[in-house]
């Protein structure tokens, strides 16, 4: 093989692993029932708190992940150059495990938290209805 000919695969392989192969694997996600959706957040969870946001153009799911064991999820809808989260009561309840077990103070404190350095780490803002909009 010749020079030319490695350095065309070596910038094939890099094209398709950084590029490509990253897409293909969020429309799979997005496209995989909800029980799977959340054995593999569990699975991608990164220290007591995680988030993962899968968006679907203007719509999407931001999920929150705690300790690898309880999943919140807020639908949100792109509004004013923020996700504008649809839930009505976004804090009431855990979303998995399926008993739906309530947020207590401790939780729903660290919570507050981890949605404050969200939005401080990330451009595109997670936003609330105010108790006036609803």
């Amino acid at each position: 093989m010749t020079a030319k000919q490695i350095i065309i695969i070596a910038v094939v392989v890099i094209v398709l692993g950084v590029i490509i192969f990253p897409l293909f694997n969020r429309r799979q996600f997005r496209n995989l029932p909800p029980d799977q959706q959340v054995r593999i957040l569990m699975k991608e969870a990164k220290g007591l708190a995680f988030f993962k946001n899968v968006s679907k153009g203007s719509t999407g799911t931001l999920y929150y992940v705690k300790n690898k064991r309880k999943i919140l999820m807020f639908p949100w809808v792109l509004s004013d150059g923020n996700m504008l989260c649809t839930r009505k009561h976004p804090f009431d309840r855990w979303d998995y495990p399926e008993e739906q077990l309530p947020l207590n103070e401790d939780e729903l404190k660290q919570l507050q938290e981890e949605l404050e350095k969200y939005n401080k780490k990330n451009p595109v803002k997670l936003v609330f209805y105010s108790d006036d909009e609803k």
